[in-house]
Order: structure tokens, then sequence, then C-alpha cells
């Protein structure tokens, strides 16, 4: 699919990102989603479902539990919300009615990125520029010491 396919699925999938405005920063791929984009590895899709990658320490289920599990077994713990932090890098976390959905990754100038799926990786405001989408909402913010980053 094109950027410009994409472009028009993303605006129809998160409306207040079209507002808020976001920038397309890397190539659409099927080879890892946005779990494995926030857990910094591009080589696999990490899922529960089928044979997909999932660490074995998390627990293999859609609850947001689990999500949290991945994360804090990569050294992450919960903290009060999206604000940049010096010296911390943050992930957050999506659900819908209990179950995981998305995450995304904070940048050090302290914007957010989003891999969509198999589509590319997108540059926006905040998590909650996807709020209110097929992503349902970020609800768990995550942080860790960057020293600590794999």
């Amino acid at each position: 699919m094109d950027i410009s396919n994409w472009m028009r699925l993303i605006a129809q999938a998160f409306p207040r990102l079209s507002g808020e405005g976001y920038e397309i920063v890397g190539e659409s791929s099927k080879r890892y989603n946005c779990i494995a984009y926030a857990a910094n590895d591009t080589n696999e899709w990490w899922d529960i479902i089928g044979k997909r990658y999932w660490p074995d320490y998390a627990t293999r289920t859609d609850r947001m539990e689990s999500l949290i599990e991945v994360f804090t077994g990569m050294g992450y713990q919960r903290c009060q919300d999206s604000s940049l932090e010096s010296g911390y890098e943050k992930v957050a976390l999506y659900e819908e009615q209990g179950e995981w959905k998305h995450a995304s990754l904070q940048t050090p100038n302290g914007r957010w990125r989003s891999k969509m799926g198999p589509g590319p990786v997108i540059e926006h405001l905040s998590p909650e520029s996807l709020s209110d989408g097929v992503y349902g909402n970020p609800t768990i913010y995550m942080r860790r010491s960057a020293s600590d980053t794999y």
C-alpha cells in the first residue's frame, strides 16, 4: 500500500490525529508491529496469536496485565503520565475494555512514535493523539532509565 493510502486509512482510524498532525518517519513493514517497535525490536511481530513472538516471562493473553508484564520484564515501571522526564524512556500502553491494543514509544524530543500495524511508523504529538480510534485509549504509562535500554 502506498503512503497516500496509508495516510487516508490512518485519518479514518484516528480522528484526533489528523487535527493534531503527524509525520511518517518509517516505512511500512509486515515484519514487526507496535509492541515490537516499542520494545526496540524491528525483527519480529510480537503477539499472543499463533506462533508469533511473545516473551516467555509474560502471560500470553490479550488482557492488559500481560502487556504490562512484557514491559515490566524489560525494566519498565509504571509512572504517572506521558510527560517528558530527563533520563527516562517511556511507553504508553493502549487498551479497549481491558484488552491491550497498542503501544507507543516516547522520543527524546517528547513526541511519540507508533508503528501502525503492518503500516508505517508515525511520529505524533502525544499518546492521546491516537485516543478514541481503533486502538482504544492510552491508560498505562511506564518508564525506565534510559541507561537500561537494551
